[in-house]
């Protein structure tokens, strides 16, 4: 099985992030192949486009071990960084409602993943953190724009600065999530809203896509260029190495 598995049906394509025994933990293999089901999607014409991860879990951010492996961190982090904001900007462009569905935990790139999404359907139980600072990084994926225009700049930086859990109740109160399912209802809930969307015109998604980007995600191609610069800078330094040797000695 690929490390993003993908299905079509009825005009609705689901991606699924498959790497459960990493929490979806992003690989340059995984992003890579995320892009290009991205691309698939848009070819085929998708009117909706489901991102979900496997094992009842999202993503849990960049994949700290191939960061930590790595001989020249900084050429991964930013090759990473690359690959994820091609599938931001895809996400934002793509004429299809695009929606995400977190399970278990979306933290760092994970939960930018999800903030780019136009909708999010969460199981209740789902936790979500900004966790960059904790290994001495800034955001990528369009989290440093997303986040504060969706909560504020105080509440973004008290997000990134404190690196703090998020619970689904204020993440549906900040607005970070649409709707809220438990666990054994989530299925039925996401059947619900992708039956709601079709039984309205579709053709109109490009285009209010378009407003909605020019409306508040202006300059978000260049913002997302500047996260990459300021990831791999970091990822360059000493510093981070020695936060992710003190990471794995924790674990």
């Amino acid at each position: 099985m690929g490390v993003v598995l993908e299905e079509f049906r009825e005009g609705v394509c689901s991606l699924t992030l498959n790497r459960p025994e990493k929490k979806n933990a992003m690989s340059l293999e995984l992003l890579e192949a995320l892009f290009h089901s991205l691309g698939r999607a848009e070819q085929e014409g998708a009117s909706i486009v489901i991102i979900r991860g496997a094992g009842n879990t999202f993503c849990a951010g960049g994949d700290v071990v191939e960061f930590r492996d790595s001989p020249t961190p900084a050429v991964q982090v930013d090759a990473m960084a690359d690959y994820l904001n091609r599938s931001i900007m895809l996400i934002r462009t793509i004429p299809a409602v695009t929606i995400a569905v977190v399970e278990g935990l979306a933290v760092g790139a994970g939960l930018s993943l999800a903030l780019a999404c136009d909708l999010t359907l969460a199981e209740s139980k789902a936790v979500m953190n900004m966790g960059y600072r904790r290994i001495g990084l800034t955001p990528d994926g369009g989290g440093s724009i997303f986040l504060p225009r969706l909560v504020g700049m105080k509440r973004f930086n008290e997000l990134y600065f404190m690196s703090r859990n998020v619970a689904m109740d204020e993440a549906k109160a900040l607005g970070l999530v649409n709707f809220t399912a438990e666990a054994k209802d989530l299925e039925k809930e996401l059947t619900g809203l992708i039956e709601g969307l079709k039984a309205m015109p579709m053709e109109t998604t490009r285009n209010l896509k378009e407003l909605v980007n020019k409306s508040v995600l202006s300059g978000l191609s260049t913002h997302l260029d500047k996260e990459r610069l300021y990831v791999s800078w970091f990822a360059a330094e000493p510093a981070f190495q020695e936060r992710l040797k003190k990471l794995f000695k924790k674990g």
